[in-house]
């Protein structure tokens, strides 16, 4: 790509994508799609896509880019580089035309044609100073907090402030499941522990898990927590179940028990191919595929009966709220939630079978890309701990195939420890963190602290080399994501103060508190010996 810029004298327009973002999706329906911005870019620049996982180390860059200019981060990207490479525009989504206070996606790509057909020199030293400003870059130094179980108190009271207890929701939509921020209250205990099992044990039966293949969706829309964002990844399934299984470990309510194993076996039943690998999730917003999220009431009630639609939470005329299905999506369709206690035994197991058949016969909504090594890595961790603490042996024996795919196609413990199964792309932090606490062995967690960690200012690396001549950090991850090193570094063994210190950076926000990744860090290095 270089050489063809190089030769060419094009600028480089590059788009890096996140297989499960919306927002991506959104670029690709209506940006993309249009023959005239085809032409615009094929003609303009040398065009590439490339997924966050590909190029993990050009993401990091790519956000640390927009951090360093005060713009939105996230996913996808959209970065102009001259043929050098060097910065010359950076966004994140961009929207066809303009909305919501956004330029639009053409807006931007004419600029930086503009600018780079007004003259490449001028073009090269803006962009060598945007380069140093990048790499500059850092996040503001954390003040530290003189007491860090009361400021942890206060963020438990901000939180629970925000909860309806009846929904099981925090603050507005969209909601997602905040399996950190329920575990912090658990292990806050008392009113605040009450309060998170209260939550957890309403949204384990509600519209976010589907009771069809027990696996949970990445979000709810509207503000009752009922139309989900049909979508599902792997890691969320990890993540919700290390909730239940808190909650299980402190009640003796068996839907907690339930529930981690509803997560769990979705994951292994639906996102494996029986190897010991997993993939990263599916997508069903597509509209071939998303009917089959939502029924009408003669559809559900043609392939099973009456007293299931019931158990299913299906009416005769739908279930979405109108009022809340505001482009009439949904309009006279049941979207079904129930418990996992409900839908227990042979027969209910026949009857769900069938209806996730002809569900996958209009269209297989799972996204055939392998997870990163820290995915796995953390379900490997999962399944230990639901073996060990449900006693499910089923669990033991397929933990033994994940631990062995870590070794065989990842890798790991070797020089040649790599993010994706098979690549060449080097491990990331939370590869090593997450995989070393899956498998137990924290020399891998040392080893995320030797190649990547900065101990002068508390923050990690992405990468242990350079990109485009600047060495990128680990950037905040965006809302319902994956946790990023220094949370989870924190909860393990030994962090450095300063690191935690820099955490304590989240409780300088005047109008929200902390996140619940960052507050069970927090809690969790407070209660360690």
């Amino acid at each position: 790509t270089l050489a063809v810029a190089t030769h060419t004298e094009k600028p480089i327009y590059l788009f890096i994508d996140d297989p499960l973002s919306e927002l991506a999706n959104s670029m690709d329906q209506d940006t993309f799609t249009n023959a005239e911005v085809a032409v615009f870019l094929n003609e303009h620049f040398v065009c590439v896509r490339a997924s966050r996982d590909d190029v993990p180390g050009i993401a990091a860059y790519g956000q640390q880019w927009l951090a360093a200019e005060q713009k939105l981060p996230g996913w996808p990207l959209n970065l102009w580089f001259t043929p050098d490479p060097l910065p010359i525009e950076g966004a994140s989504y961009l929207p066809p035309t303009e909305e919501w206070g956004r330029e639009g996606f053409m807006v931007v790509a004419k600029r930086a044609a503009d600018q780079w057909a007004a003259g490449a020199d001028g073009v090269r030293r803006a962009a060598e100073r945007r380069q140093q400003l990048i790499a500059d870059y850092l996040p503001f130094a954390a003040e530290g907090v003189d007491d860090l179980d009361a400021a942890l108190t206060t963020a438990a009271h901000d939180w629970i402030e925000t909860l309806d207890q009846e929904s099981g929701l925090f603050g507005e939509a969209p909601h997602r499941a905040e399996p950190e921020l329920l575990r912090f209250l658990i292990q806050r205990g008392g009113k605040f522990q009450a309060a998170a099992l209260t939550a957890l044990k309403s949204r384990i039966s509600s519209p976010l898990r589907d009771p069809i293949d027990g696996g949970l969706y990445r979000s709810t829309v509207d503000t009752q927590g009922a139309i989900p964002v049909f979508q599902k990844r792997l890691t969320d399934q990890a993540r919700f179940a290390l909730a239940c299984l808190d909650a299980a470990a402190v009640s003796d309510d068996s839907i907690f028990a339930a529930g981690a194993k509803s997560v769990i076996d979705y994951a292994i039943n639906r996102l494996s191919p029986g190897d010991g690998t997993f993939i990263v999730g599916e997508d069903a917003t597509q509209s071939a595929t998303s009917m089959r999220q939502t029924w009408s009431y003669d559809e559900l009630t043609a392939m099973t009966d009456a007293k299931v639609a019931k158990t299913l939470g299906a009416l005769t005329d739908g279930n979405v709220d109108s009022a809340e299905d505001l482009e009439g999506a949904h309009a006279g369709r049941n979207i079904l939630h129930c418990s996992p206690l409900e839908t227990t035994g042979a027969t209910w197991r026949d009857t769900l079978l069938k209806l996730q058949a002809a569900r996958d016969a209009d269209g297989d909504a799972r996204i055939q890309i392998t997870a990163t090594a820290a995915d796995h890595g953390l379900m490997l961790h999962v399944m230990q701990r639901a073996a060990d603490e449900l006693g499910d042996l089923d669990y033991g024996a397929y933990l033994l195939g994940t631990r062995a795919a870590l070794l065989r196609d990842f890798a790991a413990g070797t020089e040649f420890f790599s993010h994706q199964s098979g690549s060449e792309v080097p491990a990331l932090p939370l590869d090593y963190l997450l995989v070393g606490l899956g498998l137990e062995r924290p020399e891998l967690i040392s080893e995320a602290d030797a190649h990547f960690y900065d101990n002068e200012f508390g923050l990690y690396y992405a990468t242990t080399d350079e990109v485009f001549g600047v060495r990128p950090l680990m950037g905040t991850t965006s809302a319902g994501e994956l946790p990023g090193a220094a949370s989870w570094r924190v909860t393990m063994a030994d962090p450095d103060e300063i690191l935690v210190t820099e955490l304590t950076a989240a409780f300088d926000n005047p109008d929200a508190p902390p996140a619940g990744d960052v507050l069970l860090a927090l809690q969790t290095h407070l209660s360690t010996p």
